[in-house]
């Protein structure tokens, strides 16, 4: 199968390791497209919409310069009600994470060490959906 994931996240790091590892996964196809802030994630979303290229999966960083993550899950879930918006923060369990689930964030996925728990969490996410 192919997945189109959208990854708004501030650091760059992980715009370069997501690829690299999701690409280790041999029974599907992930097209990772990168926002560097939640105001380029969401203008990022409208242009895949609009393309015809839907996220299948958004990774949502918390905080973030520009606009946070709460504000552009907010923003992408009023123009989308179906976004499959997940939470990609190492700030698990806050009150800023309990405003994003309430707004519309389906989950989370802890950014963590291990990698391949990280991946494995994707794929079961795009698997069930």
């Amino acid at each position: 199968m192919e997945y189109n994931i959208l990854l708004v996240e501030d650091e760059e790091t992980m715009h370069m390791l997501m690829p690299k590892f999701l690409s280790m996964v041999k029974k599907h196809t992930f097209t990772v497209h990168s926002a560097l802030n939640g105001n380029e994630g969401v203008e990022t979303y409208s242009k895949l919409v609009n393309g015809g290229q839907k996220p299948d999966l958004v990774l949502m960083d918390l905080r973030m310069p520009v606009m946070d993550g709460v504000e552009a899950t907010i923003r992408i879930i009023k123009k989308d009600p179906k976004a499959n918006i997940y939470l990609f923060t190492a700030y698990a369990g806050t009150e800023r994470e309990s405003v994003a689930l309430e707004a519309g964030a389906k989950g989370v996925i802890k950014k963590s060490a291990d990698w391949y728990s990280t991946v494995e969490g994707i794929v079961k996410i795009l698997e069930s959906s």
